[in-house]
């Protein structure tokens, strides 16, 4: 599995070769686990401006007046070169220094990147009964998974009522955030981190049954104080290295910050969109599970909290809760504060991506980087690219470079360039077209849509494509074809799904802020669907 895959191996040299099918570049995460090539510990030689990595020692030539040089292949610079020359290899790991911390997290407390685990439960009063019997079972059960599978992996677990607090998983103490800081997220912050000596996250292995009889312990009652519960997690993030923090809860924040009831100076809406971006910055994903309540979750407004970190949102009744937590534990960060690059010649545009939150792709296109708070190996992005005017060269390079940190906290990129052939007709890019690759990039874009609120929009995307495939079919090479029909057939099982959602809504009787946050939690999973997901399992049939 590479670290790039295109939808063709040759690029269309004009805009209307894209305008049935689009040009689309992947980035398969799963890559970062797997050996490179060549690995390199000093950094190679790039370009001053673009940052674009040599990677042929040809490239680098001499002149009498300014010494050794290369033009950069990806925005034409002309860039001096000193020293021994180290150029990288199509598919090189670079390890980089690692910059003093500025304080923030405290020594003692740094742990390997994605093996932390916070969880952030509601006990309010809504919880009573079987949904709360259903959060201490599913715990449990990933906890002895963990235990067995990850027993290095740290957890900690935030309560949220009426009161707000840490529990304390060694003595059982219930560390309470000072209610009189609820409103406010940076007297929550200040509050937390006045706290901070008596919060510590305890190894799974060791302290399994400990953690067991503090979740079995949990009583329910009071109002739903998540905004301020949520505000404590984050605060938490800033002081010990958390990759993980999912929130269960059944209910309508009511109680301080984010609250979707009563006047407030902050709204809930920039609340959650804000703290998902803090969230970002400390490399934490924020995994979502809303318990089903006729009375509504707002996981249109939570979900931004994943969306913006890369998580998942699921929308369960208390049968359904087991699946959804055990995906989560089993699921391993492979890397953390995480950052993309793509680098193509001028000439070339990002028209779009998907994968990703929209503020992500805005980045993503004005400055070709955009950031990640964190990866597993299931995770993939794609990146529409298209020649602004006709390209006249036979072939352009693309490069992608992931930089990361890694289990043990060290610093990496990992770079791969590919050179593609031009394309001038349509014959040419079918010989080698990858239906998959396109679908996968369709299919998390009406995600995306429909995550917006335009459900009829994401259907329409997938429709308009599947018409797309089933009229270059006609043109393609037999195996081409084949691939096409299977793909076609993938797709039409992923619209029939959406239609089916709108469906049981309907005949359910389901209230309307029931619906939407149904429809929220699918359109969050589609927009996350990867290639693996969706072929995979069609193959296996």
């Amino acid at each position: 599995m590479p670290l790039m895959r295109t939808s063709s191996s040759s690029f269309p040299a004009t805009p209307d070769l894209t305008s049935e099918i689009p040009y689309v570049v992947r980035v398969e995460f799963a890559h970062l686990s797997r050996p490179p090539r060549s690995s390199l510990v000093s950094r190679p030689i790039a370009c001053y401006k673009c940052n674009g990595f040599v990677t042929d020692i040809d490239q680098i030539l001499t002149d009498e007046k300014i010494g050794r040089y290369f033009i950069c292949q990806f925005c034409g610079t002309l860039n001096v070169v000193e020293g021994s020359p180290t150029v990288v290899d199509n598919d090189t790991d670079i390890s980089m220094e690692v910059a003093p911390t500025d304080g923030v997290v405290a020594a003692e407390t740094v742990m390997p990147s994605g093996k932390s685990f916070l969880a952030v439960i509601d006990v309010s009063g809504s919880m009573d009964g079987v949904n709360i019997a259903a959060v201490k079972r599913s715990i449990a059960t990933s906890i002895d998974s963990l235990a067995a599978n990850a027993p290095t992996t740290l957890f900690g677990l935030i309560e949220f009522s009426s009161e707000v607090g840490f529990r304390n998983l060694d003595s059982g103490d219930f560390i309470a955030l000072p209610p009189d800081t609820y409103a406010s997220l940076e007297q929550i912050k200040s509050a937390t981190e006045d706290l901070l000596e008596q919060i510590r996250l305890v190894p799974v292995g060791e302290k399994a049954s400990d953690i067991k009889r503090h979740i079995q312990s949990l009583q329910v009652g009071g109002s739903t104080a998540l905004g301020p519960a949520l505000g404590m997690a984050y605060s938490l993030t800033r002081h010990r290295e958390i990759g993980r923090v999912v929130l269960l809860t059944d209910g309508l924040a009511n109680n301080g910050i984010g609250s979707f009831e009563g006047f407030l100076v902050t709204p809930p809406k920039k609340y959650y969109h804000d703290l998902g971006k803090w969230f970002l910055e400390t490399g934490t994903v924020v995994d979502i599970v809303g318990i089903a309540s006729h009375s509504g979750l707002e996981l249109k407004t939570l979900g931004v909290l994943a969306d913006l970190t890369g998580g998942t949102m699921y929308y369960v009744t208390p049968n359904e809760l087991d699946f959804s937590m055990s995906e989560i534990a089993g699921e391993r960060l492979l890397a953390r504060n995480v950052e993309v690059r793509i680098l193509t010649p001028p000439g070339v545009k990002i028209r779009d991506a998907s994968g990703l939150s929209r503020l992500a792709v805005e980045e993503l296109k004005a400055s070709r980087t955009t950031r990640l708070a964190a990866v597993a190996e299931r995770d993939e992005i794609h990146i529409e690219l298209s020649p602004e005017s006709t390209i006249e060269a036979q072939e352009i390079p693309i490069q992608i470079q992931v930089e990361y940190t890694d289990d043990e906290g060290a610093r990496h990129v990992r770079v791969m360039t590919k050179r593609f052939r031009v394309a001038r007709t349509p014959e040419e890019l079918l010989k080698t077209l990858d239906p998959e690759v396109g679908a996968t990039f369709v299919t998390q874009k009406a995600g995306e849509e429909s995550f917006e609120g335009d459900v009829e929009r994401g259907r329409l995307r997938i429709s308009e494509f599947r018409a797309s495939l089933k009229k270059q079919a006609a043109i393609a090479p037999s195996p081409v074809k084949a691939r096409i029909e299977e793909v076609e057939s993938v797709l039409a099982e992923e619209e029939a799904e959406m239609v089916r959602l709108q469906e049981r809504a309907a005949s359910e009787g389901m209230a309307e802020a029931a619906a939407q946050d149904m429809f929220s939690a699918a359109a969050l999973q589609q927009k996350r669907r990867t290639s693996g997901e969706m072929f995979k399992k069609k193959k296996k049939r």
